[in-house]
């Protein structure tokens, strides 16, 4: 049997293929070696290194275990972590620093989780980057940032649903909520922001809808369209709402929302209990 990268004929493609594979989605060797020697299999990888117009390949691992490659999105049902290549550019992959030319990662489950990662490392970086700012006007920059901040909650927020947790949204600006409440504490009447004391507030009544959402929730739901629970769906509700409560809890108790407490304490603001 050939080694960990399964090559095949020694090409540095398939070995580099292989390597990142097996160390992504933590399998065996004769995993890939499997794929490698299926010559359908192999005309599919192939075909993505030769061909300059074939831009995207993605490795899956099927429920029977075995590898299978693709080249097009989207997948249907996908059940298992899958990888992807994708090229920088349309050319042919050269067998000589073919990592150089491609673009890899791993691909989530849950489309949220893959449009969770996205927004994190792309969209939010990117658009949030004040060098990418320059010539707009401050209400458009201000605007764009405030957009960004509220796509990014709410893929937070989904992504919690889709989990059974409640996601407290944060107020655009929360990085600074620390540094102003030290400031406040050391001078009482140092100027506040009053574009962030606003978005506190905003999220605050957010919260409160959640919180009253999730307190309103019912097991009695589960006999829904004449359905007949047994026993254990009631305990599950009640375990999964004590579970919900106490990440609620933990994130309130968060250093951030404490800064957020001490200013909207130290400014009078109608939302401070």
């Amino acid at each position: 049997m050939e080694g960990a990268s399964g090559s095949s004929n020694s090409d540095p493609r398939f070995e580099f293929l292989g390597s990142f594979v097996q160390k992504t989605l933590k399998l065996k060797p004769e995993k890939w070696h499997r794929l490698v020697t299926l010559e359908e299999h192999k005309a599919v990888m192939k075909e993505f290194f030769d061909n300059h117009s074939s831009l995207v390949l993605i490795i899956i691992l099927t429920p029977s275990a075995q590898l299978i490659p693709i080249v097009s999105f989207p997948i249907a049902a996908l059940k298992n972590k899958g990888v992807y290549f994708v090229k920088k550019n349309t050319i042919e992959v050269p067998r000589e620093g073919c990592k150089d030319c491609l673009v890899v990662g791993d691909l989530a489950t849950r489309t949220i989780d893959q449009l969770s990662c996205l927004v994190d490392e792309i969209f939010v970086p990117l658009l949030s980057n004040p060098d990418n700012h320059e010539g707009w006007p401050e209400m458009v920059a201000q605007d764009v940032q405030k957009q960004v901040h509220s796509l990014k909650s709410t893929v937070y927020q989904v992504q919690g649903q889709v989990s059974g947790q409640t996601v407290l949204p944060m107020p655009v600006g929360v990085d600074k909520c620390v540094q102003t409440a030290k400031e406040l504490v050391v001078n009482a009447e140092c100027s506040i922001n009053l574009y962030l004391k606003s978005a506190i507030e905003g999220v605050v009544i957010k919260w409160a809808t959640q919180v009253n959402d999730v307190m309103l929730e019912t097991s009695s739901n589960a006999f829904n369209g004449g359905q007949n629970p047994v026993p254990s769906v009631e305990i599950n509700f009640w375990n999964n709402r004590l579970k919900n409560l106490t990440y609620i809890y933990e994130q309130l108790r968060h250093e951030r929302i404490r800064s957020m407490a001490l200013i909207l304490e130290f400014t009078d603001s109608a939302y401070y209990p």
